[in-house]
């Protein structure tokens, strides 16, 4: 092959592979245009507000694979009763960017 795709190498590390594996989970795309979206601190209850169809369960497993692969951060509120809050962390903001350009693309 010649010209445009000479010297591409379509073979994925085994980061890259597991963070499109992250990616391509169900609902994960959802959660992160939703907290994009939402800018700052976002309780669990607005995500599935904005999120059609997502379950509890999902919602806590997703974030809980957001968190462990560092692009979300979740936060323990002192407050009375006790608040969690979560938000995009910068790697977290930089794929969300892609995500809405995307988005915009698929719109028109």
């Amino acid at each position: 092959m010649t010209g445009a795709s000479e010297g591409y190498n379509a073979t994925l590390t085994s980061s890259e592979s597991d963070f499109f594996k992250l990616l391509s989970g169900r609902w994960t795309m959802h959660i992160l245009v939703a907290l994009y979206s939402a800018g700052t601190g976002c309780r669990f209850r607005d995500i599935l507000d904005v999120v059609p169809g997502l379950s509890n369960r999902m919602l806590s497993s997703r974030l809980a694979d957001l968190e462990t692969d560092g692009m979300v951060t979740r936060k323990v509120l002192a407050t009375r009763p006790v608040s969690i809050t979560y938000e995009l962390t910068m790697r977290g903001r930089e794929v969300s960017d892609v995500l809405t350009r995307l988005r915009g693309i698929a719109g028109t």
